[in-house]
C-alpha cells in the first residue's frame, strides 16, 4: 500500500468504534466493517474513544475494546484496539480523570477533550492550563470546529499553554475557497497539528477515510512530516510519552 507507514501502519487516536455506546458504530457487524475499512488505508491501531457519559460503565467499556480488539486480531495479528473517551469539559474532570470515571487514551496521561464550537477561547485556555496543572497532557478534538482558534495566532497560543491538537481527516476535503479547509492545511504545514484521526462514527455519512489526506500530507508536506503526524506522535501516546 502506497500509503502505508514503512511496515507498522498508521494510529487512529479518535474513533467511535465501540458497537452500541454512543453515536457511533450500532452493531458488531458494523464495527467489524469499519475495522476493516481503517485496515485496508493501512490503519493498525486505533483508540476507541465513545462519548464520556457521567454514567457511564467504565469496566463495561473495556470489556467490549477487549473484545472488540480480538476481532481486530482476527483480522490481522499487527491490528489492534485500545480504548480511551471523549470527554465533552467540565469543571471538575480532572478529579474524574484521577478516579478513573473518566478515561485517558490507552491509560496514559492523554485525555482526549471537546468543547462546544463557539466556547470562548478564554474558556479552552483554562480547560488546558488546569488539566496541565493536574499532570494531563490535553488533547482539544476536531480543533478545527472551534470558532475562536480561526482567529490568527490563538491555535498557537493555546499550544504554548500545553495543549495538542488534533485534526478530523474529513476537515481536508473541500474546495480551497472554503475557509475552514484553508485553517486546516495551513496550520498542519505551520506544524500546529499534533494528530490526524479519523473521528469514524459509522460506515455510511462518517467512515475512516484518513488515506487521502496522508496522501495530501505527503505530497505537501513530504513523507516525514506525514509519518510523524499519522504514526510517530500517537506512539508517543501509547507509550504514555510526552510529544
Amino acid at each position: 500500500m502506497g500509503t502505508m507507514a514503512l511496515d507498522k501502519g498508521w494510529i487512529d487516536i479518535h474513533a467511535h468504534i465501540l458497537p452500541g455506546v454512543d453515536d457511533g458504530a450500532g452493531s458488531w457487524e458494523e464495527a467489524v466493517v469499519l475495522l476493516n475499512m481503517a485496515y485496508k488505508q493501512g490503519v493498525r491501531h486505533i483508540i476507541a474513544t465513545p462519548h464520556y457519559r457521567r454514567w457511564e460503565d467504565t469496566d463495561l467499556l473495556k470489556h467490549i475494546c477487549m473484545h472488540l480488539n480480538k476481532r481486530a486480531g482476527a483480522i490481522s495479528k499487527d491490528y489492534h484496539v485500545s480504548l480511551g473517551q471523549e470527554v465533552m469539559y467540565f469543571e471538575n474532570l480532572p478529579e474524574y480523570l484521577d478516579r478513573g470515571k473518566a478515561l485517558t487514551l490507552a491509560e496514559s496521561r492523554y485525555v482526549l477533550v471537546e468543547f462546544e464550537p463557539m466556547d470562548s477561547f478564554s474558556r479552552i485556555e483554562r480547560a488546558v492550563r488546569q488539566l496541565v496543572q493536574a499532570s494531563y497532557f490535553p488533547v482539544v478534538a476536531h480543533a478545527e470546529r472551534y470558532k475562536c482558534l480561526a482567529k490568527d495566532g490563538l491555535a498557537e497560543e493555546l499550544v504554548d499553554c500545553g495543549a495538542y491538537l488534533q485534526m478530523n481527516s474529513r476537515s481536508l476535503k473541500g474546495k480551497y475557497t472554503d475557509e475552514k479547509v484553508r485553517w486546516c492545511k495551513r496550520k498542519l504545514k505551520n506544524g500546529v497539528i499534533h494528530f490526524i484521526a479519523t473521528d469514524m462514527h459509522n460506515v455510511t455519512i462518517r467512515p475512516p477515510d484518513i488515506e487521502d489526506t496522508i496522501l495530501w500530507m505527503e505530497r505537501h508536506m513530504g513523507r516525514e512530516a506525514a509519518v510523524r503526524i499519522a504514526l510517530e506522535n500517537p506512539e508517543h501516546i501509547l507509550a504514555d510519552r510526552m510529544l
